[in-house]
């Protein structure tokens, strides 16, 4: 597959390392009502989300206080 192709797929980048976020990994989702914990496997909606989304590990790297 060309990089091109490949940048097509949407993506989510973790707020805290700017890294891309896996399609299986965990991750948190900051929302409005508090913490989101999800996959973007398990939930593809949270693509169109506006809220910042982290690695797990990043999440709880910033939010020490879990």
């Amino acid at each position: 597959m060309s990089d091109e192709a490949r940048n097509d797929y949407p993506r989510m980048v973790c707020h805290h390392c700017g890294d891309a976020i896996g399609v299986y990994e965990p991750l948190v989702l900051e929302t409005r009502v508090g913490r989101y914990d999800t996959s973007l496997a398990a939930d593809p909606g949270v693509f169109e989300s506006d809220r910042p989304g982290f690695h797990r590990a990043c999440y709880e790297l910033i939010h020490d206080d879990i």
